[in-house]
């Protein structure tokens, strides 16, 4: 099913009682900072590789203040080293966010879009996780291309994992050799997961999945999905239809609902 992920998931760190949320590729702490909110308590880990990012997050006074990890590093597979492809854009705070966030372990197709080659850490969240692999934990993993990588590195803790929000690609439009959504949903389907919403349709060339184990999807889950569907299908579909008034009011109706 079809939903704002984004918001569904928020609302989940709450329905879970989180008490770890990774940011795996974080580009500028806003979604960690949004982890933070939603859970005040909770331990926020946020991971950014390409080095001119992590610049500008190390010097953000907010990430500091509410106490947000922040790692140079790339969530992959192994511990190691490797090369990391920066794509040319404008890295000053709250600008061009979209190039900022195209740089990855895969060199793209298109080398006009290449600014320089670095060589950056690698990590397994297992080994970084290694002390809070005893707590309820949900990863939200934006990877360029890198998301099976990431989740493999993750094996040993995903049984702790209630949830993942996983950017990921049905053709590869990143790196010739990226690995795509089905082996993706594979390898998360084989260890206990099921795929809960999509932020697009599954022919779209990209798009973010949200999985959750499967166990709990009998549970809160469900109705957090029912109340984000009933939400949207107001604001598409009876807008056109019914008086402003009305129409407020049966949009807080959907939003209480979730």
């Amino acid at each position: 099913m079809v939903v704002d992920t984004r918001r569904l998931f928020l609302k989940l760190l709450r329905t879970f009682d989180i008490e770890t949320v990774c940011d795996v590729g974080s580009l500028d702490g806003t979604d960690a900072l949004r982890f933070r909110r939603m859970r005040p308590a909770a331990d926020i880990v946020a991971f950014e590789p390409n080095p001119r990012n992590f610049a500008l997050m190390d010097a953000d006074p907010r990430l500091r203040d509410e106490r947000i990890r922040i790692l140079p590093v790339a969530a992959s597979d192994r511990a190691a080293e490797a090369p990391f492809f920066v794509v040319d854009a404008e890295h000053a705070t709250q600008r061009d966010w979209a190039r900022r966030g195209m740089s990855s372990l895969h060199r793209r197709s298109d080398s006009s879009l290449l600014a320089e080659i670095v060589r950056v850490r690698t990590a397994r969240l297992d080994d970084v996780l290694a002390a809070r692999a005893g707590t309820r934990i949900a990863l939200w993993i934006d990877t360029e291309g890198a998301a099976f990588e990431a989740i493999s590195g993750a094996s040993g803790v995903l049984g702790a994992t209630r949830m993942l929000h996983v950017e990921v690609e049905t053709e590869p439009c990143i790196g010739a050799n990226q690995r795509l959504f089905r082996d993706v949903e594979a390898l998360l389907v084989d260890a206990g997961f099921a795929l809960l919403a999509t932020d697009q349709p599954c022919a779209a060339t990209q798009f973010n999945a949200l999985f959750v184990r499967a166990d709990l999807l009998r549970g809160a889950a469900a109705w957090r999905v029912a109340g984000a569907r009933l939400h949207r299908a107001i604001k598409t579909a009876v807008r056109p239809l019914v008086p402003r008034s009305l129409r407020r009011c049966l949009v807080r109706l959907a939003a209480d609902l979730h």
